[in-house]
């Protein structure tokens, strides 16, 4: 549990404080990002990656029929699954470029909760419920934003029309991540009942 306290709470913490201390930095970021060529590319290598991986840990039998169904992709090929992913990472850059970078990052809000939920089930601390949370809002938010990233675009854009909405973009993140960064410390050092 102390891991994921950490990992979520660095990025979240580190965000919200760049967002506080350069709000106008923060507002061109938001408008710029969602068609950001190099960001859109590894976010969607990342989320295929990810799908990949899980696929592949999980052994999902509809999954398995799919990529049976290309006569390359035999069986018995080693890593079948990992060369679709490749080959889905190029498609997908190649065929839908616009606001990829959202699509990108919806993916991989919707698959990290996949490794969280398992490493952190058994926690008897009910302070495991904030990670919970925060998984599910994520999951949400990348269904959201996977079949509808003009509107997390319009969102953004919305957001950084306005100075104080900036800021309390950044005050949202930065909440998160002290919350998580603090519950990291106290798990880390068995304050956590």
């Amino acid at each position: 549990m102390t891991f994921w306290f950490f990992a979520l709470g660095i990025p979240l913490a580190a965000f919200g404080a760049f967002v506080l201390a350069r709000p106008g930095a923060a507002a061109g970021a938001l408008v710029r990002f969602p068609r950001h060529a190099p960001s859109g590319i590894v976010l969607c290598a990342l989320g295929w990656l990810g799908t990949a991986y899980e696929v592949d840990t999980i052994g999902i039998e509809v999954f398995d029929r799919i990529v049976r169904r290309f006569w390359f992709l035999s069986s018995d090929v080693p890593g079948a699954v990992w060369i679709l992913a490749a080959v889905l990472t190029v498609l997908t850059c190649l065929w839908m470029p616009n606001l990829l970078p959202i699509r990108g990052l919806a993916a991989i809000f919707m698959l990290f909760p996949a490794e969280l939920f398992p490493a952190i089930r058994l926690c008897e601390t009910p302070w495991r419920l904030a990670l919970v949370v925060f998984a599910y809002l994520c999951a949400m938010a990348g269904m959201f934003g996977m079949f509808y990233p003009w509107r997390i675009r319009q969102v953004w854009a919305w957001i950084a029309e306005s100075r104080p909405r900036v800021l309390a973009y950044g005050i949202f993140h930065a909440v998160w991540g002290v919350l998580f960064l603090a519950l990291g410390a106290c798990a880390a050092m068995g304050l956590l009942r």
